[in-house]
């Protein structure tokens, strides 16, 4: 007849207790959670923030002379109305 459990035949059928470690309960495995949680929001908090000025800079460095160049074309559009606006008067 086939043996239908996984055991060795010469294997005894009682294992030995192992020894365990307080249980938690299931308000400190919460607690627990919750603090690895706040060390995960944490470093993603920073890594944004650096990220954040990073690209702060990026933009900074791209936008600055498309907003000189826009602040010079309104510029000419004030002079050339206010000129046209002396012709008529």
């Amino acid at each position: 007849m086939e043996n239908l459990t996984n055991t060795p035949a010469n294997t005894p059928a009682t294992t030995t207790p192992t020894e365990v470690e307080e249980i938690p309960t299931w308000r400190e495995l919460a607690d627990r959670f919750r603090d690895v949680m706040k060390d995960i929001a944490t470093d993603v908090g920073s890594l944004w923030k650096k990220e954040g000025k990073e690209l702060e800079k990026d933009l900074q460095a791209r936008l600055l002379p498309a907003l000189n160049r826009a602040k010079i074309e309104i510029d000419k559009l004030i002079r050339r109305l206010e000129e046209r606006g002396r012709k008529t008067d």
